[in-house]
């Protein structure tokens, strides 16, 4: 006998269905920036329990699609960070690096009665390399 997904099982499933779909709804990096020829997300975090997730890097290039929101990298978190306004502040900023953090609201848990907020906080440093102006 075959059980179906647990309900967090299919809460992440959705989740991730959901990043996919927002993914490729998104525009192209060089048609939101043109002058950006690369955005680096340097991302480490801190606290929400026992395991910290693992320090991250990420690059995106012109042809990449401009989508700037991840899921919490806990499994059982059903919370998002979101860096599109982080992003905007430093392509505009003239030395197009910007560096902050972000707490997770998302909550914690299998059990729906039982769930905590997550409190784990992202550290991230965004640079942006742009093309000079002509």
């Amino acid at each position: 006998m075959k059980l179906g997904p647990t309900r967090g099982a299919a809460t992440r499933q959705d989740r991730f269905s959901q990043l996919r779909r927002d993914q490729e709804a998104a525009p192209k990096l060089r048609a939101m920036f043109p002058t950006v020829e690369q955005l680096r997300f340097d991302l480490s975090f801190e606290g929400g329990g026992a395991i910290t997730p693992v320090p991250q890097s990420r690059v995106l290039y012109p042809p990449a699609r401009a989508h700037f929101s991840f899921p919490c990298p806990h499994n059982d978190c059903d919370g998002w960070f979101n860096l599109d306004t982080v992003v905007h502040a430093a392509v505009g900023d003239p030395s197009h690096r910007i560096e902050g953090v972000l707490k997770c609201s998302g909550l914690r848990g299998g059990d729906l009665t039982a769930k905590l907020p997550c409190r784990l906080h992202l550290h991230y440093t965004l640079t942006a390399v742009c093309s000079p102006a002509h």
